[in-house]
């Protein structure tokens, strides 16, 4: 209740961060060098403020080690007083704070035993050089499980190959196991491609080639409306394509050529009509696009007698700006409605397929089959898309 000091320590219109400024200054110490505060607990009426010093080598000037101090106040009308008798201050120069962390580490993160016995709190090092891990391991939560394996694989990461020794550790799991391995990696895999898109796009980067390698490398971007991308661009004499696929639904072929996301409008404004016409850029590429499709037409027997593909009624999709406000969007759509063989999508739109593909993803992982029978191709959720995995069924709804 009442401090037995009749005289407060501060004054009440004392604030809390003059406070926590005097207990820095009340070290005498002159070897103290940083400080790092935080309040945990603030009030209404208790106050608990943990201060921790980096304690330099008085000969060299360098860190040496930590001190942590916990102060209790109690603010009452006349002022604030210092609980002393329930301040603290460890010193990890004999590894107070240190076994203070990995104790309350202990009991939080790990079941807490409830059988009588004697327990010791071992460090991290003799954790992993103990010879019987995997019974430990057994022992502890998910959490600690998660931070194992992280570390695992940022000490895997080192190396440009997974060494012998690895390779035959995941042999010894089982197929369940090394499927979900596998898919997550494929995941992480794809959110990373993703991300580096989307870093390009915000960049907007004018170099068509760097998207089209991207794009050429991570097929799967395009979605499920297609199955194959083929390898070929080449299909007439004088031009070469960006990208040829086979659409999912008919087994069609479809142009796809990359533009640049320029953040330019790809409408105009024509306020004497109150309408929208392409820009300069997007007619360009829609002229180009026209070429490609009567040329593939006018030379379809030959491309069929040589290549072994029908581009009867190719169609054609181009990547190209970004989406721009609602009335550049709206534009988009009723242009698009209006198009005979081509489709113009703008790379936002594209990245939000991606997207959408990844969460097909995730949904997949929370699925895999639980048996440890390998997964038959034929009732598989992946197929093949230039040898990489894509998703069958029914296209996804974008």
């Amino acid at each position: 209740m009442m401090k037995s000091k009749v005289t407060p320590d501060f004054p009440p219109t004392v604030t809390l961060e003059e406070i926590k400024v005097s207990i820095q200054q009340s070290q005498n110490n002159p070897n103290i060098g940083k400080s790092y505060q935080t309040v945990l607990k603030e009030g209404p009426r208790t106050y608990k403020i943990a201060t921790v010093f980096e304690i330099m080598d008085v000969h060299t000037d360098e860190f040496h080690h930590y001190s942590l101090r916990l102060d209790c106040l109690e603010k009452l009308k006349p002022g604030w007083y210092f609980q002393e008798k329930r301040t603290i201050q460890l010193s990890n120069e004999t590894g107070e704070v240190e076994n203070l962390i990995s104790f309350v580490r202990a009991i939080m993160e790990v079941d807490t035993p409830h059988s009588i016995g004697i327990y010791r709190l071992v460090d991290e090092k003799t954790f992993l050089s103990s010879q019987n891990i995997p019974e430990l391991v057994k022992c502890t939560d998910t959490t600690i499980k998660g931070q194992l394996m992280h570390a695992l694989i940022a000490e895997m990461s080192r190396v440009n190959e997974l060494p012998i020794e690895l390779q035959e550790a995941f042999q010894s799991g089982t197929i369940s196991l090394l499927n979900s391995i596998a898919s997550s990696a494929r995941q992480v895999q794809y959110r990373r491609t993703l991300e580096n898109f989307r870093e390009l796009i915000e960049a907007n980067s004018s170099d068509e080639s760097v998207f089209q390698k991207l794009l050429g490398k991570n097929p799967w971007l395009f979605g499920s409306e297609y199955s194959e991308l083929i390898d070929k661009r080449n299909w007439t004499r004088d031009d070469r394509l960006d990208f040829m696929l086979r659409r999912t639904s008919d087994g069609y072929l479809e142009i796809v050529e990359i533009k640049t996301p320029f953040t330019e409008p790809l409408f105009r404004h024509d306020r004497s009509h109150d309408s929208y016409f392409p820009s300069a850029d997007l007619s360009k590429v829609i002229g180009q696009v026209i070429r490609y499709i009567e040329m593939l037409e006018r030379n379809r027997d030959s491309i069929i007698a040589q290549d072994g593909f029908d581009p009867l009624k190719v169609r054609a999709k181009i990547i190209i700006g970004r989406d721009g406000d609602e009335q550049q969007r709206k534009a988009l759509y009723a242009y698009n409605s209006h198009l005979n063989q081509i489709e113009i999508q703008t790379f936002d739109q594209l990245a939000k397929i991606g997207e959408r593909v990844l969460g097909v993803f995730a949904d997949a992982l929370a699925t895999l089959p639980e048996s440890d029978t390998v997964i038959d191709d034929e009732f598989s959720i992946f197929a093949t898309f230039d040898n990489e995995p894509i998703f069958e069924g029914e296209d996804i709804p974008f």
